[in-house]
């Protein structure tokens, strides 16, 4: 009986350590205000995502993070993306110039616009901030691959990220409060 019991049932079908699926309300790219409260264009419809793409995606699906913040980690994501783009390459000197080729443009300006909202998000956050917002919500790092093995070290990565967040929540309007509301003390 102890044997039966320390035996777990295996799931069915293609199972993968790296791939949960979680199912979150997203906003309907269809929707339009002209067809409001049809029932075939809601507003919102049920999304099936991996939770564990990213360390946001993991955060989220376990409730720590509040809108605002996945708000921001969204945007910066965004963000961080325009500015690395395929852009701003190296000339290669090993290969044949070929005719009919236009110039390549050393950097768009959707990219310059990029790096400069990307150094006011440096600006606020610090470089310390910045590195671990990039890390995290920009490459899609894991927590473990940052913090290590020790619980503890996950734990304080996990409040920086969270705070560095709702600063950058802040700072583009997500939401309009930097801590919570403490309660003065009467005398």
């Amino acid at each position: 009986m102890a044997n039966a019991a320390r035996k777990r049932k295996k799931p069915q079908g293609f199972q993968s350590q790296h791939i949960q699926l979680h199912r979150k309300l997203v906003e309907n790219p269809e929707w339009s205000r002209d067809h409001d409260g049809a029932v075939a264009n809601p507003r919102f419809i049920e999304a099936t995502t991996n939770a564990k793409e990213s360390a946001i995606a993991v955060l989220e699906a376990r409730g720590y993070l509040h809108p605002a913040q996945i708000e921001a980690a969204n945007r910066f994501r965004k963000i961080y993306e325009q500015a690395g783009g395929s852009g701003a390459g190296a000339i290669d000197y090993s290969r044949e110039p070929v005719d009919g080729g236009g110039a390549k443009e050393p950097i768009s300006l959707r990219q310059m616009s990029a790096g400069l909202e990307l150094k006011r998000c440096r600006d606020l956050l610090g470089i310390r901030g910045f590195r671990i917002v990039s890390a995290l919500a920009g490459e899609g790092r894991s927590i473990e691959e940052m913090a290590g093995d020790r619980q503890r070290d996950k734990y304080s990565l996990t409040d920086a990220l969270r705070g560095f967040l709702e600063d950058l929540a802040v700072m583009w309007g997500y939401t309009n409060y930097a801590q919570p509301e403490r309660i003065a003390v009467r005398k």
